[in-house]
């Protein structure tokens, strides 16, 4: 029997070793929402380890816009949180140079 296909032959064209992602951001165009199709669309660009990137668009369903909305809360929230606990620890840090200063002149 003759080789016909191209995985018979040897013939084959080398293929592209995948690229993965490393990450996707979103970009600053704003978020679309559809009410006919009832999806919200989140323009991303995905980053990938070779360092190429694509833009695309995130889909969501409504369920999806809620779950993203509590996460984005939330990590907004531990931001504040973080942030404000910095400014304490700063805070303290200069209390407590100020008063070692004091307590050196005398």
């Amino acid at each position: 029997m003759n080789p016909t296909t191209p995985a018979q032959t040897g013939d084959l064209a080398p293929t592209r070793a995948p690229v993965f992602v490393s990450h996707a951001e979103p970009l600053k165009n704003d978020l679309v929402y559809d009410h006919r199709a009832a999806q919200a669309a989140l323009p991303v660009r995905v980053c990938f380890r070779d360092g190429t990137t694509a833009v695309t668009v995130l889909v969501l369903t409504p369920g999806h816009v809620e779950l993203l909305h509590l996460q984005t809360e939330r990590a907004t929230g531990k931001r504040g949180d973080a942030l404000r606990k910095e400014a304490e620890e700063r805070e303290a840090c200069e209390h407590d140079a100020a008063e070692r200063r004091e307590g050196g002149d005398r």
